[in-house]
């Protein structure tokens, strides 16, 4: 019987040395007052109507209302650039990982914008690790989690007889890969105390699967 193991990214395996507003101020040093709340309202609404860059689509809208000097397309790139400067990536997770790709059918399944969610694994050295990456504004999926649909694209791109999710937000990745039939381990602290599912890490996520996968 096959296990296939997908970890979710942001605050999962990725950490972030920098909020969302100091990200911003990063890309857009000079932004008007209302700019940063502006950009946030639209890059989220467009994130949830699953828009393939809502960073596109937020900086548009700002420069369009904001007296702001550059392009949105030159926006764009600072900012993910900021972005990806403000992630890492702890040893004990990225050792995670690789253990449990070494050993199972592995993937990432996370939300965000396709390209810069790539961008994060390949800034990393991640996406040669796993053998799928699911991501829910990818026009392929177009599904947020906790919504069965991405769970079901993954189970697309990486078929198996049975499916494991480790993440860090209890209501979309517990709550929604159980709801689709899968078995998960969370490593945040949304969660209720006694729920199973929890565990202290990555590592204890994959010592965990690994346990019970060869018990």
């Amino acid at each position: 019987m096959t296990t296939a193991v997908f970890f979710d990214l942001d605050l999962t395996l990725l950490r972030y040395t920098a909020d969302f507003e100091t990200i911003f101020d990063r890309a857009v040093p000079d932004a008007p007052d209302g700019a940063y709340d502006r950009y946030l309202s639209v890059f989220f609404d467009a994130f949830e109507d699953l828009a393939v860059d809502p960073y596109a689509v937020g900086f548009e809208a700002i420069t369009d209302e904001f007296d702001i000097g550059d392009d949105p397309e030159a926006l764009v790139a600072r900012y993910a650039e900021a972005e990806l400067a403000a992630t890492t990536v702890p040893a004990s997770a990225r050792e995670a990982l690789v253990r449990v790709a070494d050993r199972r059918p592995t993937g990432i399944l996370t939300n965000g914008a396709p390209a810069v969610q790539r961008a994060k694994l390949e800034r990393h050295g991640l996406a040669g690790v796993v053998d799928a990456v699911v991501v829910s504004n990818d026009p392929a999926v177009a599904s947020r989690k906790p919504d069965s649909g991405i769970f079901e694209a993954a189970e697309t791109a990486l078929p198996a007889d049975g499916y494991v999710y480790v993440g860090d937000t209890y209501d979309e990745d517990v709550v929604g890969a159980r709801d689709a039939g899968w078995e998960a381990h969370h490593v945040g602290d949304d969660g209720p105390d006694d729920d199973p599912a929890a565990v202290e890490s990555v590592a204890d996520a994959a010592a965990r699967i690994l346990g019970e996968d060869d018990a």
